[in-house]
């Protein structure tokens, strides 16, 4: 199975004094450090876009819940940044998203390694013929749609494909012939659940898994989509719920359970029912992807969430309080002191204790 393209980076680069560029000067004297530092995440959102970020609608409330930060006050700052070009204008009103020709270079320059770099014609601020010779390979250019408009090669690279020699023709045939070897030992991908109807929709006419309405994991799709649909209704969010894949969701609560070993039914339940509840998770938790991908961390957060809640104890752990002594009232025999009584024996106590020192 051929590993997916990868498009965001790891990590972008920030020059100490960034903050003085003539783009951000106004921005950041208007707004301070609360606008830097919306800044700063706007750009890692770009970068894990890979040189672009959609400023849609549904972008303003999940990146300004992600921050914490007022979303008028968010969008605030946008406006501002895209005022002063440090996002472009015009690709902004023609297309909804952020990006500028700085974000693009910068890209190409940590990604010029990799066998596969792909931009989208319409947000093309760089001229991709100048800049595919500083790239290894070189920049496919795709429209919206996804067709490829053009193929920029690397020159360089163009003529060291021609400069090749038999000899070395010879040791790629031998590299070829090895990796089939090796290919050939790996186990075979695991197959389709049980409960799973095998349909030729997918890639090259290969079986996509199809799931009945009785499968654990359609059912399981279903109980989290209503429970989202319910927060989303509530809180003015349901046109970012209104393409559901109920397949697809099911195919991913098989692989949290089968494939990442959360075999805890009762558990992911438990999950379920509080993320859509937490006031921070609720925005950011609305498919059954992002529910397994943050599964782990979702754990750890409602059960230090439910422990500060509940004194220090989990929900269904307290267990019965045994008194190593018996108390006063249960002790046989002994009269109980009331709480007036023992008030005033104290005083008196401070009483004969103040009559010493003055002795």
């Amino acid at each position: 199975m051929a590993r997916p393209l990868k498009d965001s980076l790891d990590y972008f680069p920030l020059d100490i004094d960034f903050d003085q560029d003539d783009k951000l000067v106004v921005t950041v004297s208007r707004y301070g450090m609360e606008g830097l530092g919306v800044i700063v995440k706007l750009m890692g959102e770009v970068y894990r876009n890979g040189y672009f970020y959609p400023w849609t609608e549904r972008e303003h409330y999940v990146f300004s819940n992600r921050v914490n930060v007022d979303i008028n006050l968010v969008k605030e700052i946008v406006n501002e940044c895209i005022k002063w070009d440090f996002f472009n204008n015009k690709v902004y009103e023609s297309h909804g998203i952020l990006t500028s020709k700085g974000f693009q270079k910068r890209f190409l320059e940590a990604a010029k390694r990799r066998k596969n770099i792909t931009m989208v014609e319409e947000y093309l601020l760089i001229d991709p013929e100048e800049e595919c010779k500083n790239v290894i390979h070189g920049i496919a250019v795709i429209n919206a749609q996804g067709n490829t408009v053009n193929v920029y090669i690397n020159p360089d690279k163009c003529n060291s494909k021609a400069a090749e020699t038999p000899q070395s023709k010879v040791k790629e045939s031998k590299g070829k012939e090895s990796t089939e070897s090796d290919n050939k030992d790996l186990p075979p991908e695991p197959a389709a659940p049980a409960d799973a109807q095998p349909s030729v929709s997918g890639r090259k006419g290969r079986a996509k898994p199809e799931y009945s309405e009785d499968s654990p994991y359609y059912k399981m799709a279903v109980y989290f989509q209503e429970k989202v649909e319910e927060m989303a209704k509530g809180e003015g969010l349901t046109h970012l719920t209104a393409n559901t894949n109920l397949q697809s969701w099911a195919n991913d609560f098989r692989l949290l359970v089968e494939k990442d070993k959360h075999s805890d039914r009762n558990l992911i339940r438990e999950v379920m029912d509080w993320v859509v509840t937490d006031s921070f998770w609720k925005s950011n938790i609305l498919s059954a992807k992002a529910f397994r991908e943050k599964f782990p961390k979702l754990v750890i957060e409602m059960r230090n969430k439910t422990r500060r809640q509940t004194g220090g104890r989990s929900v269904g752990s307290a267990k019965p309080k045994i008194d190593v002594v018996p108390s006063i009232k249960e002790a046989p025999g002994v009269p109980v002191v009331t709480d007036d009584e023992m008030e005033k024996y104290m005083e008196l106590a401070r009483q004969m204790s103040e009559g010493k020192k003055h002795a």
